[in-house]
């Protein structure tokens, strides 16, 4: 039984956009995010900080060129194989960027994306690790974010969701033979991460029931979380998932993953399902709300009131089963002092 609730909001994306727009408040001209962060009294999500710490070596054939121009990052992947590029677009002040091309453009290129993650092996950084412990002293608990699985990774980092769906309804044979190839590439990736200090351990997999419904779910989802979940219970990890879009369908089902908790899932506005929904499925099963803030509320389009009603609600639904946080993130042009007024909230509320 926790003595007290962590206020945990992401404020990474709303400070560097800022700073590189020169927007910042002027009490926080000069600082870095963790003074901002002591000074709001918030606790920043580790997994900024140690994600790096598992370092991804290329095989020894394999050669990657990176270059990038005002506007833009290119990334290209040489093999005996063949060659695969991908072009990022910078957005946001050049802090944030989206792909406009992707390294898959037909199945004929699945041979060298095969190829390359065969080749990769995984290490854990550390001096790096006890380097960021020691920065964040005693204000988070360190997690690491492993990438996107299985069906996901596909759509998002490899081919596109247009595109990747047209090749798995086309050609399922061959999207399921490099989705084995995917989880092979884990194997490793889990079996370093298991030996590491970290407790937590979270899946980046940008849940969506619109991107991936519950058909695709149950097929692919489904199982990478179980079998991955339980080598990592084995090893005395906690697991979280960030399903940070629309998920009411898909709710039902994650008693069934084996995750202890979700992060940044959306609520009504801004998603699809209600406090009361998420208290059925998370807290009723056990697990962990991480976040549950609609980002939305941190606009001033908002009315401050709405967003100390929903505070008061969704501590009284979930406490303890939650660490609060924003879902997704503080946007841009969110109030920094609404970050300060759920901080008090959250520090005055008893349990």
């Amino acid at each position: 039984m926790p003595d007290r609730l962590i206020w945990q909001p992401r404020l990474h994306h709303w400070y560097y956009v800022n700073k590189a727009r020169g927007t910042l408040p002027k009490k926080y001209d000069g600082l870095d995010i963790l003074e901002i962060y002591d000074d709001l009294r918030a606790s920043p999500r580790a997994y900024h900080y140690f994600n790096d710490t598992i370092k991804c070596i290329e095989g020894d054939d394999v050669q990657v060129v990176r270059k990038e121009d005002e506007k833009h990052t290119y990334t290209k992947y040489e093999t005996p194989k063949g060659k695969l590029v991908q072009i990022e677009r910078k957005t946001e002040y050049g802090v944030s960027s989206m792909r406009v091309e992707y390294f898959l453009k037909s199945i004929e290129d699945f041979e060298v994306l095969a190829y390359i993650l065969r080749r990769q092996r995984f290490v854990f950084d550390k001096n790096l690790y006890w380097e960021r412990e020691r920065m964040l002293g005693d204000r988070s608990e360190p997690i690491v974010t492993v990438p996107w699985g299985s069906i996901q990774r596909l759509f998002i980092v490899y081919m596109g969701f247009e595109r990747g769906l047209i090749a798995l309804w086309r050609h399922r044979r061959e999207v399921e033979d490099l989705l084995c190839v995917f989880d092979e590439n884990d194997d490793e990736r889990f079996e370093v991460i298991r030996k590491t200090p970290f407790k937590i351990v979270n899946f980046g997999d940008n849940i969506d029931e619109n991107l991936c419904p519950p058909p695709l779910f149950k097929r692919y989802m489904l199982p990478y979380y179980q079998r991955r979940t339980e080598e990592l219970h084995k090893a005395g990890k906690f697991c979280t998932s960030h399903w940070d879009g629309k998920i009411k369908n898909l709710l039902p089902l994650v008693k069934e993953t084996g995750l202890d908790g979700l992060e940044c899932v959306p609520p009504e506005p801004q998603g699809n399902v209600t406090l009361k929904d998420l208290r059925e499925e998370i807290k009723l099963n056990g697990m962990i709300l991480v976040d549950g803030i609609p980002a939305i509320y941190f606009l001033p389009i908002i009315e401050e009131d709405k967003l100390k009603t929903f505070v008061h609600e969704m501590l009284d639904l979930f406490a303890p089963h939650i660490i609060p946080g924003i879902s997704d993130m503080l946007p841009p042009d969110g109030d920094i002092e609404r970050v300060r007024l759920v901080g008090n909230i959250i520090a005055n509320y008893r349990l």
